[in-house]
């Protein structure tokens, strides 16, 4: 056997404790009993530590270097350039401190679960240090290993050659581009008339209606399922992709764009290469990519005035929903409302991009230890009323609405608004190419959009990088002009 077939299988095995992984993760956070998180904590920890001891060993960097050698095709190279990538990041770090990680996280989101619902930071403050403590051991490993700053290497383990100095400068950009537009938007929408949809909806409808949805946009319920949790999430396992989402009578929409945004996830998932199933080159390209095809759907797509159109029919034809509130313009208009909101996951997608600006300059903050972890409430309270002059009330409203920190996530943030920047690129690009986009939309016709999101983003997994995938299909690296443009054109 060549030392590149016996890559493919260690890679192979590694991904297969991954899903299972990510099916414990999906249980925890949907059907887990409250008192079992402690052995589940556990468990994930031992298969992270499995994961770990698989890739980094020091028999797959001698096999990587042999394989070097050998005669492969283009997508294979990819595929052992990919290997090696995930071969430096995991054997600069030390078994124990993966393990510690793990577990630090699984327990921390779940005092985080209680912490949020008393909106009282203190409560999960000091576990929150010692996983804060934990990321730090490990951006500094692998800051020294990537030769980049601590913040870097973390952004780094979700988004492939990201540069923090090329996020701060579009970041700086967008807040200047976005901040005086907000008011100005506010203004222009200020005397419309919207018509109430508040508890005109019940959870039970808003489930039934977000099936139908995911059904006419392809997803494949063989292959999934839709379940509640507390923070809205797409996750799961190969050809087993779980979404969840979270029902509020006061704002049915939340749930059904929430349940749009996951499916955007998931059809990427359901659609990787199946020739590259278990291995590094068959796994999706990143989380800004990643947040791009769920942004792309939920924001280009359903929210748009095309869509509406098929939603108020189907509202009122299919689930008997007759009530004025449903007509085509007010929930066109309640879907593109602006507010300066204190829930980064119910924002619109004006503000949206503030919201991950605020976290991106707290978590440069932390990890150039310039904060105290007892300081990020106020701290987070200062930035938010710098960008959206507005003072925050509860933590709950505040520092403690997301679960990313408290799951160790750090670094993720920026990848949520760096793929609203590529889903409005991609789209850009998907209407020069299919022309009559807004008819099949309107007549709730998917299969091409889907076909098109194929051919061009999830058939390429991550045999190429997000600016060769941006280049091939745009012909221009990632530009925020394409964003600017589009929220002019729908807002102004």
């Amino acid at each position: 056997m060549t030392s590149y077939k016996k890559l493919k299988q260690i890679f192979h095995d590694a991904a297969l404790s991954s899903d299972i992984a990510g099916i414990l993760h999906w249980d925890m956070s949907t059907m887990m009993p409250k008192n079992s998180r402690e052995n589940r904590a556990e468990q994930l920890a031992y298969l992270a530590k499995i994961r770990h001891q698989l890739i980094s060993s020091t028999n797959v960097g001698k096999l990587i270097d042999l394989a070097k050698s050998e005669q492969l095709d283009t997508e294979n190279q990819s595929n052992l350039k990919e290997m090696e990538r995930e071969y430096i990041m995991s054997s600069s770090l030390p078994s124990d401190l993966v393990e510690k990680l793990s577990s630090a996280s699984a327990k921390c989101e779940g005092i985080w679960e209680e912490a949020r619902k008393k909106s009282d930071f203190k409560i999960v403050a000091p576990h929150l240090e010692e996983l804060v403590k934990l990321s730090k051991e490990e951006s500094l490993i692998l800051a020294d290993r990537l030769q980049c700053t601590p913040y870097e290497a973390l952004i780094n383990k979700f988004e492939p050659q990201s540069k923090e100095k090329d996020i701060k400068n579009i970041f700086e950009k967008l807040e200047n581009f976005l901040v005086p537009l907000i008011d100005q938007i506010i203004e222009k929408q200020s005397n419309e008339k919207l018509i109430s949809i508040s508890n005109l909806m019940t959870a039970e409808q808003q489930r039934e209606i977000g099936l139908y949805l995911m059904n006419a946009m392809g997803f494949d319920f063989s292959r999934g399922r839709l379940d509640i949790s507390q923070h809205p999430f797409c996750g799961g396992a190969y050809q087993d992709i779980r979404i969840t989402t979270r029902y509020n009578e006061n704002d049915p929409f939340s749930s059904l764009e929430g349940i749009m945004h996951e499916t955007g996830h998931a059809m990427y998932e359901l659609n990787l290469p199946e020739q590259w199933k278990y291995q590094p080159a068959g796994q999706s390209r990143g989380m800004a990519m990643h947040e791009s095809q769920s942004l792309l759907i939920e924001m280009q797509i359903t929210r748009s005035k095309p869509f509406k159109k098929f939603l108020s029919n189907i509202l009122k034809n299919k689930f008997d929903l007759k009530n004025e509130c449903w007509d085509v313009d007010n929930i066109y208009k309640i879907g593109t409302r602006v507010n300066k909101s204190f829930i980064r996951v119910e924002s619109d997608e004006v503000t949206y991009p503030l919201h991950i600006i605020l976290r991106f300059n707290l978590e440069q903050k932390i990890f150039n230890d310039e904060i105290k972890i007892n300081d990020i409430p106020e701290l987070w309270n200062y930035e938010y009323k710098k960008l959206f002059n507005k003072e925050v009330d509860i933590d709950s409203n505040g520092c403690l609405q997301d679960v990313h920190w408290y799951a160790g996530l750090f670094g993720y943030f920026p990848t949520y608004s760096l793929g609203a920047l590529t889903a409005a690129q991609l789209a850009s690009q998907l209407r020069l190419d299919i022309l009559n986009l807004d008819d099949q939309v309107e007549n709730g016709n998917f299969k091409e959009l889907l076909q098109w999101l194929k051919s061009n983003v999830h058939s390429k997994a991550s045999l190429y990088s997000s600016d060769e995938i941006l280049q091939q299909v745009t012909n221009s690296n990632l530009n925020a002009k394409y964003f600017e443009d589009y929220i002019k054109n729908r807002y102004l």
